[in-house]
């Protein structure tokens, strides 16, 4: 396989098989505010069936504010 492929198919996997939601869709989230699995639902406009992806969500929430960093501090003005 090359890097390629292998990317896409990373960014293509599916999380979420109950709601279709890949990791692209779960990052996308990230990035609009998402800080848990159900905000990563309510973000797409679904809800938890069966919970599996659960976990899976929460990792890549957590991969996903680990690469952004933590958030800059807001210093009281004098």
């Amino acid at each position: 396989m090359t890097i390629i492929r292998i990317y896409m198919q990373m960014v293509l996997m599916i999380i979420c098989i109950c709601n279709r939601i890949n990791c692209s869709s779960v990052r996308a989230a990230v990035g609009a505010g998402a800080r848990s699995p159900r905000a990563v639902q309510a973000h797409h406009g679904c809800k938890f069936n069966c919970g599996k992806c659960s976990c899976s969500i929460g990792e890549i929430i957590s991969q996903e504010m680990d690469r952004q960093g933590p958030a800059p501090m807001l210093v009281a003005a004098e």
